[in-house]
């Protein structure tokens, strides 16, 4: 599955992703890649745990994953291991359409799920993304601050919505509330710089 969490700065979506990679690496023992680092400290100290791999962006291609595949994955398994890609517009901007490595992810993208891969991509809006990889979007996850709007100014803490939709029909599937944990919060360091 592909899955796209959209949503302003400060709308939850760093946090969002951190439980996810929480519950994948430390509570179902999977694997995680991502394009950022995260608490090395937090990760070292847990004893059961998936493997966490980080990745800078340019070493980032679809060559990588068939080999981390053909390296750590049961052939024709699904839902092996998870992949974050933050910031994902910076690979997958629609203006470099003729990027000559796109056709390579289009083709990657299509036949994921074969390789035991489900993906994360996270932006701020949808249209940050090239058209041709937005059509493989499974769902759409759009994040809400709940205390940026009016009656909700009064709520003492931090409380996030995470609306799940159906991306290729716009349909809503369902919505999530939640707060900020410190054991997912101190997990990820959301003022990473991808671009360095």
């Amino acid at each position: 599955m592909i899955y796209f969490y959209s949503g302003t700065p400060g709308s939850g979506k760093s946090l969002h992703v951190a439980k996810d990679i929480y519950t994948k690496l430390f509570i179902k023992k999977q694997n995680v890649i991502a394009n950022f680092d995260i608490n090395r400290e937090i990760y070292n100290k847990k004893k059961n745990k998936g493997k966490f791999t980080y990745i800078s962006n340019s070493d980032l291609t679809p060559k990588f994953f068939y080999e981390y595949a053909k390296d750590h994955h049961v052939l024709g398994k699904e839902s092996q291991t998870l992949v974050v890609i933050d910031e994902c517009q910076i690979l997958f901007n629609p203006r470099s359409w003729t990027d000559k490595n796109r056709i390579d992810w289009i083709n990657f993208f299509t036949q994921h799920r074969k390789w035991g891969y489900n993906f994360i991509l996270i932006s701020q809006f949808d249209r940050l993304v090239d058209r041709q990889i937005r059509a493989l979007f499974e769902y759409e996850i759009k994040h809400r601050k709940v205390n940026n709007f009016k009656g909700a100014k009064l709520i003492p803490i931090n409380t996030f919505v995470a609306v799940e939709y159906w991306y290729g029909v716009k349909e809503r599937i369902g919505c999530e509330f939640f707060t900020y944990k410190n054991k997912y919060g101190r997990l990820y360091d959301t003022f990473k710089n991808f671009e360095e």
